[in-house]
């Protein structure tokens, strides 16, 4: 095959066999670079270079291709385009109108009368369900504790929040879709305005929870000389504040300083203070 279709396939990353023979391929000369290994079949008549880079991304973005404009990334594929703290897929998960009709190996493909609840949209170059619906979707797909970790990580970042989950809910969070159910119970748990910074406050909370202490205030500010320190958790009847410290010291002198300080204004103000670490809670 010449050259110069080589190096418009390249461009391509992935393609359709369609594709190529817009750009003057025919079958015959595909099914020899496949033999000499310069691209990869990965879907029906879908293929990719063989020198790209393969990741998770770059094979959901081939088997949307493969699955026509409709298809949107779903689940845990869905997640990791978001980059959620925990959410990894190597087999791409994707949701397509059920008027599609589809089947390939090494893809997961789920179909819906209705797309209008997915609210799917492009994130960084790659068409997804919104994270609302993403979120929901992967309270079906994990464990408590890592939808949890998702969740706060995606409410942390700003991507969503506890009042945009239950106006979604009251929308489109019909009886027996599932993650409906689960997304309900993990809202009425979570404090609606401070979502947890890291994954050892998740698993302070859920230790707590487990416990029966729920008495707890996130985020509890204490005043000292006219600066207002904020820690983890606060049991304020037992005068106890609760703060997880899995981050590495600072090497800045002034962040240590400022560290020493916000664990003294605890005792001036009557509290005990005790330090989750990671080796203690897990």
């Amino acid at each position: 095959m010449a050259n110069k279709h080589v190096s418009a396939l390249s461009k391509l990353g992935s393609f359709r066999g369609a594709d190529a023979i817009e750009l003057g391929v025919n079958r015959k000369q595909l099914s020899v670079l496949v033999a000499d290994g310069v691209i990869e079949r990965v879907f029906p008549d879908t293929y990719r270079m063989a020198a790209s880079s393969q990741t998770n991304e770059s094979q959901l973005r081939a088997a949307l291709l493969w699955a026509g404009s409709e298809a949107a990334g779903d689940g845990r594929s869905a997640g990791e385009v978001y980059r959620l703290e925990g959410i990894r897929t190597e087999t791409p998960e994707i949701v397509v109108p059920d008027t599609v009709r589809m089947r390939g190996a090494g893809v997961v493909v789920r179909r819906v009368k209705d797309m209008r609840p997915l609210m799917v949209r492009q994130h960084r170059g790659t068409r997804v369900t919104g994270i609302e619906p993403t979120l929901v979707a992967l309270a079906s797909l994990l464990d408590s504790e890592s939808f949890e970790i998702a969740c706060e990580d995606a409410r942390r970042r700003r991507l969503t929040s506890v009042p945009a989950l239950h106006a979604y809910l009251k929308r489109w969070g019909t009886h027996g879709r599932r993650g409906t159910r689960a997304m309900r119970a993990l809202l009425n748990e979570l404090d609606p305005v401070h979502p947890s910074r890291s994954i050892l406050e998740v698993k302070t909370r859920r230790l707590l929870v487990a416990h029966g202490i729920t008495d707890f205030v996130r985020e509890f500010p204490l005043e000292w000389k006219g600066r207002t320190y904020f820690y983890d958790f606060a049991l304020t009847q037992r005068r106890l504040i609760l703060e997880t410290n899995g981050r590495r010291w600072h090497d800045d002198p002034a962040d240590y300083e400022y560290d020493n300080e916000k664990w003294s204004v605890p005792a001036r103000h009557g509290y005990r203070i005790e330090f989750a670490t990671w080796e203690r809670v897990t």
